[in-house]
């Protein structure tokens, strides 16, 4: 059944995101070929003044709407998968969703698991259109190629010396840093989630407010939970902490998997809050 809900929520979610999707690359290579035009001086030298002025004109209007649509298209993915999350759970749709022969996690996991792919499909967009407006394809190849070849001969040169400072193999770290954001990602799509809920319990009348007012205190409650555990934690390792602090490699290391486990423990406990939601505290009238 979450197979299910999932694949479901996906295809529901593809058919507004994809023209999205389209509609920015659109304006991306609209943009692109304007500022082409305008670059090419023998075709200014043989066209009307008019005509250049209008090009011109047209290549700064789209520049403008760009920016516009690429920051509107940033910030609405996330709002919309919200949106999604609060029309199927706590609108009429609820009464269907939550009759389901499934567990109140299934449906948590069916809107989360969403949330990763689309927020990647999202991002992969982003950077593609960003490329189109603003990048050359040589261009772009030849800087990656740069930065490939720097990368190496710096870990050839100094490899040893920067897993000595980690504590790891340097493969080691790379996954721990995309498991740093990926469950970065996974706490604050679970806040926002969990303040939906929560946000109707304490202001059902006005339920945005109530949303935001929620991930505020959500929010305030994640930072002094870390900074609890890490005051715990300093006091009963000082020596420990001192000379972690020292190494400045180790301690980098030491900070990308301590806040790794707060987050998935604050994952975990905002799943656990949902659920509770769920199951005691969900009144659909």
């Amino acid at each position: 059944m979450l197979a299910k809900l999932t694949k479901h929520e996906f295809l529901t979610i593809g058919r507004t995101a994809l023209p999205a999707y389209i509609g920015i690359l659109a304006i991306s290579l609209v943009g692109r070929f304007l500022t082409w035009l305008t670059s090419k001086q023998y075709l200014i030298d043989n066209v009307p003044v008019t005509f250049v002025r209008i090009i011109k004109i047209l290549s700064s209007l789209i520049s403008v709407v760009y920016v516009i649509a690429f920051i509107a298209f940033v910030v609405l993915t996330l709002v919309y998968l919200i949106y999604r999350f609060y029309r199927n759970y706590f609108t009429d749709e609820g009464y269907l969703m939550h009759t389901l022969p499934v567990k109140p996690i299934s449906l948590i996991f069916s809107k989360l698991f969403n949330s990763w792919i689309w927020i990647l499909f999202s991002a992969v967009i982003a950077f593609g259109s960003l490329w189109i407006t603003f990048g050359h394809y040589d261009r772009l190849m030849n800087s990656i190629h740069n930065l490939t070849d720097s990368i190496k001969n710096a870990f050839e040169m100094q490899g040893e010396f920067i897993e000595e400072q980690l504590g790891v193999p340097i493969w080691v770290f790379v996954i721990e840093l995309v498991l740093f954001f990926f469950l970065l990602i996974t706490r604050y799509v679970l806040s926002w989630y969990s303040s939906v809920g929560f946000g109707i319990i304490i202001a059902k009348k006005h339920r945005l407010l109530g949303t935001i007012i929620s991930y505020l205190i959500i929010d305030n409650v994640s930072y002094m939970l870390t900074g609890g555990v890490l005051g715990i934690i300093t006091k009963i390792l000082p020596q420990h902490m001192a000379e972690l602090t020292e190494s400045g490699g180790k301690a980098l290391q030491m900070t990308v998997i301590g806040y790794s486990v707060l987050n998935l423990a604050l994952s975990a406990l905002l799943v656990w809050f949902l659920t509770y939601i769920f199951k005691r505290k969900l009144n659909l009238d």
